[in-house]
């Protein structure tokens, strides 16, 4: 076989083609590959945008832990108590559920702002070292808005009475056990100061106080913060004993203008019991203001009414004295034989009769010499139609019933 030889221009020209067929093959290969890939992931910019949700679902995750622990943290903060006064509490510190806690009774109701007004009153019924000794006590504390809630000159007379205080305090107080709201639900407890508190069923009272922030720790019993403050019968007794002085010294008077009258001094009850007549009304604020008071002056009548008596005598206000006309008014005082008619006209003479008596006579004899009609009218009378507003007021020489017009004979 005859081989024919190629020339070198020949041969060069053949590794050109190949080289170019080499380039094309490896260009489709090469794009075989990547169809191959992207086949395989054909989003990769999807599956990277899942990695970034992941990373916030993650990262809010994370969030939701930090805020679960924050709840812990103040459930673990309130160590068990409950209420809606709870909220008020510091949450760290000495004032807080955790600082009282290592405290006893005593110090750490001065940490706690719900407490101040307790904590003077404890402080002065020298009561601070019992609260702190070692208990246990179960302690019913009232806010500061339960003592505000007291009528003022109640809460003053109890803050001026050691006697006193130790017992509505000490009846806040269970001795010798640290209870819980399960505990107390339902029952009644003996208190330090021998007097019984009664808790509701569902333990949400006691006596007549809800619990507002309940199983408070301390470190020497367990605190339940009230809205109002429990008073002993030995305390309520004491309290009402003013008013019943106040009736006392009325002696017998009654209607609605009797409270306008002082309660002590000259011009009270008492006062105008130890003065005849005369003296009695200028003391008499209801009477004195240029007046029945003047007028008796101007009539000359004082030392008729401070006489020995006895006499029953219709008192008009101040307000019946200025309801008349000006000029009415200054006619009869310029003319002393009428003021005298008119003044003698409220007048009875020889007697001192009460509002009983002078319903019963329905008819009365005045100094004037002028009749009266007495009329009842509901719980009061009336004389000659002018109502009796303060009525059997005591004087030395009279009974004065206080009424709300002049008469005119």
């Amino acid at each position: 076989m005859i081989t024919e030889k190629k020339s070198p221009s020949a041969v060069v020209r053949m590794f050109a083609i190949l080289a170019a067929l080499a380039l094309v093959l490896a260009a489709c290969g090469s794009s075989t590959e990547d169809e191959t890939v992207a086949a395989a992931d054909p989003t990769p910019t999807v599956a990277a945008d899942d990695a970034m949700d992941d990373e916030d679902a993650m990262d809010e995750d994370a969030m939701d832990d930090e805020d679960a622990m924050d709840d812990e943290d103040a459930m673990d903060a309130m160590m068990g108590a409950s209420g809606p006064a709870c909220g008020a509490v510091p949450t760290d510190g000495e004032g807080s559920f955790a600082g009282m806690a290592d405290d006893p009774a005593g110090t750490a109701a001065s940490n706690n702002p719900l407490l101040s007004t307790l904590v003077t009153a404890v402080v002065e019924a020298d009561l601070v070292d019992t609260l702190n000794s070692d208990g246990p006590f179960t302690i019913f504390a009232p806010v500061n808005d339960a003592f505000a809630a007291l009528p003022e000159d109640a809460l003053a007379a109890v803050l001026a009475d050691k006697d006193l205080l130790t017992s509505v305090l000490t009846y806040h107080v269970i001795g010798g056990e640290s209870l819980s709201a399960d505990d107390l639900a339902g029952n009644t407890f003996a208190t330090v100061a021998g007097e019984d508190v009664t808790l509701s069923a569902d333990g949400a009272m006691v006596n007549d106080a809800s619990i507002i922030c309940t199983n408070v720790p301390v470190a020497n019993g367990t605190v339940h913060i009230v809205d109002s403050v429990l008073l002993p019968q030995v305390a309520l007794d004491a309290l009402a004993a003013p008013a019943e002085d106040a009736m006392d010294a009325m002696m017998g008077a009654s209607g609605p203008a009797c409270g306008a009258v002082p309660t002590d001094g000259e011009g009270s009850f008492a006062g105008m019991a130890d003065d005849p007549a005369g003296t009695a009304a200028s003391n008499n604020p209801l009477l004195s203001t240029l007046t029945l008071v003047t007028a008796v002056v101007e009539a000359d009548l004082v030392d008729t009414l401070n006489s020995d008596g006895p006499f029953t005598i219709f008192a008009p206000v101040n307000d019946a004295f200025a309801a008349l006309p000006e000029a009415d008014l200054a006619a009869v005082l310029a003319d002393k034989d009428l003021l005298t008619s008119v003044l003698t006209y409220h007048v009875i003479g020889g007697q001192s009769l009460s509002a009983d008596d002078l319903i019963l006579a329905e008819t009365v004899t005045t100094v004037n010499g002028a009749d009266l009609s007495i009329e009842v009218d509901g719980s009061e009378f009336t004389v000659n139609g002018a109502s009796a507003i303060c009525i059997n007021v005591p004087t030395a020489n009279a009974t004065v019933h206080i009424i709300d017009a002049v008469l005119l004979p």
